[in-house]
């Protein structure tokens, strides 16, 4: 490995993803780990004997005690944003896991932070990177014309122990999945909604949202809705993206055996309803992380900005925000928590539209 061209990195949480990210990293051809960092300091042993690594118990021992050019967060949510701010205040690149922090107003300091001090902050929304991007290489194909409508759902087995149990820790499956449908109405539309209501249903003994129903308009007719659960029986995802000249949808259960069928009157290979399955090559890992973390690697080395960058992030927990404050108002008659929240904010300002050019 050549190391002007290889980023060295330090993965900050050694849970099951992060885990993940050091094995992608491992798999990398443009990144070296180099620290690995966790509490629990026998999980960060584990992950660093993978890839000949050293092992911290806090993340300013890795700052000060490694030579790194990047950090890969993947914390519990409650600690994203604290672990991006110190790694930004080092001076450090980072790629910060979904859903990049707890709300809004901490994902716009950390964009204000990673723009003053001029390292590259990616958000790691990782279904782009695997079965998502076979819809958006679609749509930009022009297969379905004119964008008009998304619908989806999104679902995981109950929540009931640790971190995604505790709506202070940010638990829930609004924060824990939902955020990748949002994300992609975002990105697939390449708009924001001018109003947003919500429907949210919350777990009685842990307080987090249990389902959520959610509908997003984005003006000129172009709307989304989606479901987001945690009261499936197992893990399973799936959207529909509907245009003027055809439809698409993906659905799965798993991140690396899925199915893709579009209808399109302008492609002829499309004309018919045609099933496609990608072919499975290898795990998730290589399958969604590995090109992920080259995107990640390629932006530091270029100096350009990501493809997923501190903005797009900031817009997720934006919507996010208005779907969790819808649980302050209770219908009279239902009791159910609704809320609609219109225009005002929505539209960027000019701190926006420079920390946006700025990636």
């Amino acid at each position: 490995m050549n190391e002007l061209n290889t980023v060295r990195v330090a993965v900050v949480g050694c849970g099951r993803h992060g885990s993940a990210m050091a094995q992608a990293v491992i798999r990398s051809d443009t990144l070296r780990l180099v620290g690995c960092v966790d509490p629990n300091l026998e999980a960060a042993e584990e992950t660093a004997r993978m890839g000949d690594a050293r092992a911290y118990a806090t993340l300013e021992d890795a700052l000060t005690q490694t030579h790194c050019d990047a950090v890969l967060i993947a914390t519990p949510h409650d600690q994203l944003a604290p672990a991006a701010l110190e790694a930004i205040q080092a001076g450090k690149h980072l790629l910060i896991e979904k859903p990049m922090a707890l709300n809004e107003a901490q994902a716009r300091e950390i964009e204000l932070a990673a723009d003053r001090a001029g390292v590259t902050c990616m958000v790691g929304y990782s279904f782009r990177f695997g079965m998502a991007r076979h819809v958006q290489d679609l749509v930009t194909q022009g297969a379905i014309g004119e964008l008009h409508a998304i619908t989806g759902s999104i679902g995981t087995g109950r929540m009931d122990e640790g971190w995604r149990a505790d709506p202070a820790t940010g638990g829930g499956s609004l924060l824990y999945v939902g955020c990748h449908l949002i994300d992609l109405a975002l990105w697939l539309i390449g708009d924001e909604p001018i109003d947003v209501s919500a429907t949210v249903h919350q777990r009685d003994d842990r307080g987090t949202d249990d389902t959520s129903s959610i509908h997003l308009d984005f003006g000129g007719g172009r709307l989304a809705q989606f479901l987001v659960t945690q009261s499936a029986h197992r893990f399973f995802y799936d959207l529909r993206v509907i245009g003027r000249d055809g439809s698409i949808t993906l659905r799965g259960n798993n991140f690396v055996q899925y199915e893709i069928e579009v209808n399109s009157d302008v492609l002829p290979a499309y004309e018919e309803p045609t099933t496609i399955r990608p072919s499975v090559l290898g795990d998730h890992i290589d399958m969604m992380l590995v090109p992920e973390l080259a995107e990640f690697a390629d932006a530091v080395l270029t100096r350009r900005a990501p493809a997923v960058t501190a903005t797009d992030g900031r817009r997720v927990l934006r919507l996010l925000d208005a779907i969790h404050n819808s649980r302050r108002h209770t219908h009279p008659s239902t009791g159910e928590a609704t809320a609609s929240w219109r225009g005002a904010g929505l539209q960027l300002d000019q701190n926006d539209k420079a920390l946006s050019a700025n990636g």
